[in-house]
């Protein structure tokens, strides 16, 4: 069994109904972490509203494939309107950065995280896992040095802070009580458990297929059954800024 659990909610900031839910899902349930998205136009109201909850760990959800990028100018990832490339519009499914261009754009939404919330986000990760992609993970963990910053990772690729190993298999009929029990119920120190509750607005049904799903896993997450399975296993609720340094 898990000793300590960290549960993440991917989107922060994408919608105003999500980001709603991300904070429901914290004030009411077991939620104990959220990551940003700054490129989203709800980004400043997110981490507005957050400031109410905090126990709540912000992190930031680098950007790469929705909306159009803090820098303009990049070819390796916009389209001929200048917003980012969508994964489907790839020969591979998966975006392909030029590594320079990626880290000016990534360290520009890092900045306005700092500029907008006053201080550091607890830790990286991304939208579509694309900062944990062969050619991408450079420069994530570049940034998650020059920042001092623990990441979201599957496997141990950062060896600064304690490893928390990331399960990302939560989605529409796996939200339920013994798909997510059963995940808990592994050797892991730390696990993180990664999430997207919501509340559904107009915006998020626009703008995603993976959409009502949401608030499924919203209702898990508030499930008195699945807080009370925390507690009988005595698994400590944390978020990424208890994750510890390692000694250099």
């Amino acid at each position: 069994m898990i000793k300590k659990l960290i549960m993440n909610a991917d989107d922060f900031g994408m919608t105003q109904g999500n980001s709603i839910g991300i904070l429901m899902a914290h004030a009411q349930g077991i939620l104990t972490s959220t990551t940003c998205m700054m490129n989203m136009p709800y980004a400043e109201f997110a981490l507005k509203e957050a400031k109410k909850f905090p126990k709540l760990g912000v992190g930031i959800h680098f950007v790469l494939t929705v909306g159009r990028p803090l820098v303009e100018g990049a070819k390796s990832y916009t389209d001929k309107d200048g917003n980012f490339i969508r994964p489907k519009d790839y020969p591979d499914k998966q975006p392909h950065a030029d590594p320079e261009e990626l880290y000016v754009e990534w360290k520009a939404q890092m900045e306005k995280y700092i500029e907008v919330a006053g201080h550091k986000p607890t830790h990286i990760d991304s939208h579509h896992h694309v900062h944990l992609l062969p050619w991408h993970v450079e420069v994530a963990k570049r940034l998650a040095k020059e920042y001092d910053l623990p990441m979201r990772q599957r496997e141990q690729v950062l060896d600064t802070y304690e490893y928390a190993r990331c399960d990302d298999r939560m989605y529409g009929d796996d939200a339920n009580y013994d798909f997510v029990t059963k995940a808990y119920s592994v050797d892991d120190e730390i696990l993180e458990f990664m999430c997207h509750p919501a509340y559904v607005d107009q915006r998020l049904y626009d703008m995603t297929s993976y959409c009502l799903p949401r608030m499924k896993e919203l209702e898990l997450i508030l499930s008195p059954e699945l807080k009370q399975f925390v507690v009988d296993h005595n698994i400590e609720l944390i978020n990424f800024s208890d994750i510890k340094k390692m000694a250099e």
